[in-house]
């Protein structure tokens, strides 16, 4: 009788930390944002803007692009904040909020389409 419940404990001892293994290594779920700040108009006022934006709980890799005015940011799921949140903090900050988009990927940045464009044409 004691080896029918040893059995099966002994077996669940062994391969439970296989599983716990498995879902640390799962992907952290991720929601990507893209802000359209109306108002930046020099490197001090975004530096300033992207302060602000990286208090927001979990908020990370906040990316400013002065020339197109957008923001760029990533936070757990768990974490994403509301537009008005967001709207907020933009206008407490001194500028305007355009459009704001959630996204599960990552959003191609426009000054990456001028490189990509830059090097074909130095290559062609």
């Amino acid at each position: 009788m004691k080896n029918k419940i040893i059995l099966p404990l002994l077996a669940l001892c062994f391969i439970s930390p296989f599983f716990l293994d498995a879902q640390s290594e799962l992907p952290s779920e991720k929601v990507f944002i893209k802000i359209e700040i109306k108002g930046l108009a020099c490197p001090f006022c975004a530096y300033g803007m992207e302060r602000e934006l990286k208090k927001i709980a979990g908020v990370e890799n906040v990316e400013i692009e002065l020339e197109e005015g957008l923001a760029y940011m990533s936070t757990p799921v768990a974490q994403k904040p509301s537009e008005k949140q967001l709207e907020k903090i933009i206008e407490e900050a001194g500028f305007t909020a355009g459009e704001i988009e959630f996204s599960e990927k990552p959003f191609q940045r426009i000054n990456e389409k001028k490189r990509r464009k830059g090097a074909k044409a130095d290559k062609g």
